[in-house]
C-alpha cells in the first residue's frame, strides 16, 4: 500500500510521521510522486513574482477618502438644514406666541382708554365746577389731578406708537385708577354738600 498525498507533501517539507520515509525508499512508485512533487515546488519558487501593471492601493485610498468626505458632507448639510428648520421653527411660533401677547395688550389698553374716557364724561357731567369745597378736599382733587397731568404727559410721546406695550397699559391702569378716586372725591363732596 502507498501512502498518502500529504503524508508525501509532510516527507518532502521535513515533518514527516515514522515510517513514510522508510516505504518512500522502498517503493518506486512513491519515490516517483515524491520527485514529481519536489520538481512542481522548485517550478512554482522559480517563477518571478506576479505583481499587478500598476499599484491600485492609491486610487483606491484616493476613492475611500472622496467616499467619506461626501458622507461628512452630506451629514453635516442634513444637520445644518435640521438646525436651520429648529430655528426657523423656533422664531415662527416665538413670533405667534408675540403677536398673541401685543393682541392681548392692545385689548387691554383699549378697555382701559374707554374706561378713562367713561369716567371724564362722568366728571364733566356732574356740574361740581365752581362750588364751595374744603381745603382738604381742593388739595386732594389738585393732588390727582397732578398725578393724572403727569401720567397724561408720560402717555403722549406713545399715542403716535403703539398702545401695546406693558408699561403703556400700567400708566393707563394707573390714570383709570386716579380718575376713578376723583369720581370718588367729587362724588362724596357732593354728598356732603347736599346734606
Amino acid at each position: 500500500m502507498h501512502v498518502s498525498l500529504e503524508a508525501l507533501l509532510a516527507l518532502r517539507d521535513g515533518v514527516a510521521e515514522e515510517g513514510v520515509a522508510e516505504h518512500v525508499a522502498t517503493c518506486p512508485e512513491c519515490t516517483a510522486e515524491i520527485e514529481r512533487l519536489k520538481g512542481i515546488r522548485e517550478s512554482l519558487c522559480a517563477l518571478p513574482p506576479l505583481l499587478p501593471e500598476r499599484d491600485l492601493w492609491p486610487v483606491i485610498q484616493v476613492r475611500t477618502t472622496s467616499d467619506r468626505s461626501q458622507r461628512r458632507m452630506v451629514r453635516a448639510g442634513w444637520a445644518a438644514a435640521g438646525l436651520a428648520a429648529a430655528v426657523s421653527l423656533l422664531v415662527g411660533v416665538r413670533g405667534g406666541i408675540e403677536a398673541v401677547q401685543e393682541m392681548r395688550t392692545a385689548r387691554e389698553v383699549r378697555s382701559l382708554v374707554t374706561e378713562s374716557q367713561r369716567l371724564e364724561k362722568a366728571l364733566r357731567s356732574s356740574g361740581s365746577e365752581g362750588r364751595v369745597q374744603s381745603g382738604r378736599i381742593a388739595g386732594t382733587i389738585v393732588n390727582i389731578e397732578d398725578r393724572i397731568a403727569f401720567i397724561d404727559a408720560r402717555l403722549a410721546p406713545n399715542r403716535n406708537e403703539t398702545l401695546a406695550s406693558r408699561d403703556a397699559v400700567g400708566l393707563w391702569q394707573e390714570r383709570v385708577r386716579l380718575l376713578d378716586a376723583l369720581v370718588a372725591v367729587q362724588s362724596t363732596r357732593e354728598a356732603y354738600v347736599g346734606l
